[in-house]
C-alpha cells in the first residue's frame, strides 16, 4: 500500500465528474479521477457497434444553460451539430408531434381524433369537481382522450403505477412534496414548458458521434493536463478529520493506494458516499438518508440495426399507446445522421420493467424479437432488414424525467449530513447539462476558494429552468396546443 499527496480526487467518471476533472486540470491541478466502471462517461458514454455510433437510450443536451452550452461547443468545435428536436407521441398507430412545428396545428392527428379530444375537454370542464386521485386531477384539465394520448401511457409505464392508483396529497393544488403526485406533475410541467432551451440561439445540438463523445474529449483533456482517471477503481475507505476528508483508500488494478486529498469531488451514488463518509453514524441515521435508491425498476434497451432508411423522421417517440410494453423508442438518425451509416436505421426500444415483471424473464433474443415486431406492427421497421441487435439491462436505473428527487426532503437532509465536510463538493445532479454545470462549478470555486459560490450557482431556484421549479404552472390545453 501506498500514500499519496494530491491536489483534488474526483469520485466518479460521469459527465459532472469529467467536467470537474476537465477543469481541474486545466488550471494544472492534476486531479486524481476514479471510476468504478470499466470505462469512463457512466451512461452518458456511447455505444460502438460496427459503423454505428450511438447514445445509451435517448440522450437530450439542452442549451438552456449557456455556460454548459458553451462548454461543449468548445469541446467539439463543429461536431457539435444542430438538429431539428423533433420528437413525436405513438398513439393506436398514429403518431402526433410533439411541436407545432411540424404538420401545423393538429400535429398528425386525424380529424376525428382531435374533434374527440375538444369535445372531451369541454365535457371535462362542464362537470369538474374534487379530483380523487391522479388520473382525474389530468382528466378534468384536460379531458380523457387528450391526456391519454399525449401522455398517460408512457408515464404509467415509467413509474410503473397507473394514474388511477395514485392518490392525491392534502393541498394537492399548492403541494410541493416529493410523492409520485409531485413527480408525475413535475414531469407533465416539463412536457408543456416553453421555456426549455436558450431562445437567443433557439438551437438543439447533439455530438455527431453520440453524447460518448464529450465524455472521451474530456478523458483526453484531463490525461493532456497532467490529470488521471483510473477505471475500475474500488472505494475502500474514507476518512475525514476536523470536518475535512483528508483520505481515500482505493484499489486499482490489484494495487491499494490511499490518496490524500486537498479537495474532493463526488457524484457516486448518495447513499453510498453516506455510508462511506459516516461509518459510525450511519446506522443511526434515519432510514430515509441510508437507503439506497429504490431498485425496483430495470430498464431494457433494445437496439435494432436495420439495412433500410428510417421509416420516420422523428428523434424519438414517446409511446402512450397502452397495446404495447414499449415505452420510447430512439431513432438515432433522427438525431444525427453520422451516428448511423447512410442508407441504415439504428432504434432503440426503451422497455420499463419492475420487479415481478414476466418481461424480465425473456433472455435477450427474446425481447429483441419481441421489440421488433411491435415495431412492425406500427409500421416503423421491416423485421427482414433487421440484421443486428444489442440488450442492454439497467437494473436499479433511475430515468432522467425524474428531477424532483434532487429537491426533495430527502435529498435536504443528505446535504445537510454531508455539508460538515468543508473541502467536498457533491455534484450528482439529473440532467446532463445540470449535472455538467454542477462539475463545472465545483471545480471553479475549488480553484477560486469561494465555496458559496458553488452552492449558490448550482441552487435549483437561481437556474431559471421550469423543470427544476417545485411549483408547476399549468396553463390551458389550447394555449399549449397539447
Amino acid at each position: 500500500m501506498r500514500t499519496e499527496d494530491v491536489h483534488s480526487v474526483v469520485l466518479g467518471a460521469g459527465p459532472a465528474g469529467l467536467a470537474a476533472g476537465y477543469t481541474l486540470a486545466k488550471a494544472g491541478c492534476a486531479p486524481v479521477v476514479l471510476e468504478k466502471g470499466k470505462v469512463a462517461g457512466g451512461l452518458m458514454r456511447s455505444i460502438k457497434r460496427g459503423d454505428f455510433v450511438v447514445d445509451i437510450g435517448r440522450k437530450e443536451l439542452y442549451n438552456r444553460l449557456p455556460k454548459v452550452d458553451a462548454f461543449w461547443e468548445e469541446l467539439l468545435g463543429s461536431d457539435y451539430c444542430a438538429y431539428p428536436h423533433r420528437g413525436g407521441v405513438l398513439f393506436d398507430g398514429h403518431i402526433i408531434e410533439i411541436s407545432s412545428s411540424f404538420r401545423g396545428f393538429r400535429r398528425g392527428m386525424p380529424w376525428s381524433m382531435l374533434m374527440g379530444c375538444a369535445w372531451d375537454l369541454l365535457s371535462a370542464r362542464a362537470r369538474s369537481g374534487e379530483a380523487r386521485n391522479l388520473e382525474e386531477y389530468f382528466y378534468q384539465r384536460r379531458g380523457r382522450r387528450l391526456s391519454q394520448i399525449i401522455s398517460q401511457g408512457f408515464q404509467e409505464k415509467l413509474a410503473g403505477v397507473k394514474w388511477a392508483d395514485v392518490s392525491l396529497p392534502a393541498n394537492y393544488e399548492d403541494s410541493e412534496d416529493s410523492s409520485m403526485f409531485s413527480t408525475i406533475k413535475a414531469l407533465m410541467s416539463r412536457a408543456l414548458a416553453k421555456k426549455e432551451v436558450n431562445t437567443a440561439q433557439g438551437l438543439w445540438r447533439h455530438p455527431a458521434r453520440g453524447t460518448g463523445q464529450i465524455c472521451e474529449a474530456l478523458e483526453r483533456g484531463i490525461v493532456k493536463h497532467g490529470g488521471r482517471v483510473a477505471c475500475e477503481a474500488n472505494i475502500l475507505e474514507i476518512t475525514s478529520s476536523a470536518g475535512l476528508i483528508d483520505g481515500i483508500k482505493v484499489e486499482i488494478g490489484g494495487e491499494t493506494i490511499v490518496y490524500k486529498p486537498k479537495h474532493v469531488v463526488s457524484s457516486i451514488p448518495s447513499h453510498l458516499l453516506l455510508k462511506l463518509l459516516l461509518r459510525e453514524r450511519f446506522d443511526s441515521l434515519d432510514g430515509s438518508l441510508k437507503a439506497p435508491p429504490s431498485s425496483k425498476k430495470t430498464i431494457v434497451l433494445v437496439y435494432l440495426f436495420l439495412d433500410e432508411e428510417p421509416h420516420f423522421p422523428h428523434g424519438w417517440l414517446n409511446v402512450t399507446c397502452p397495446k404495447t410494453r414499449i415505452g420510447r423508442i430512439t431513432n438515432y438518425t433522427g438525431i444525427n445522421s453520422r451516428m448511423v451509416p447512410k442508407g441504415k436505421t439504428c432504434l432503440c426500444c426503451e422497455f420499463y420493467c419492475y420487479t415481478g415483471d414476466s418481461l424480465l424473464d425473456l433472455d435477450n433474443k427474446a425481447f429483441a424479437q419481441l421489440a421488433l415486431q411491435e415495431c412492425r406492427k406500427y409500421g416503423l421497421a421491416n423485421p427482414e432488414k433487421c440484421f443486428d441487435e444489442l440488450v442492454i439491462r439497467l437494473p436499479g436505473a433511475d430515468a432522467s424525467q425524474n428531477r424532483h428527487n434532487w429537491m426533495s426532503n430527502m435529498r435536504q437532509g443528505l446535504l445537510e449530513e454531508l455539508a460538515q465536510f468543508k473541502n467536498l463538493y457533491y455534484v450528482s445532479r439529473t440532467d446532463l447539462d445540470i449535472a455538467t454545470l454542477a462539475g463545472i462549478e465545483s471545480a471553479e470555486a475549488i480553484l477560486s476558494g469561494d465555496r458559496a459560490a458553488f452552492d449558490r450557482h448550482i441552487d435549483p431556484n437561481e437556474l431559471d429552468i421550469q423543470s427544476t421549479k417545485k411549483t408547476f404552472e399549468f396553463r390551458n390545453p389550447a394555449e399549449q396546443g397539447i
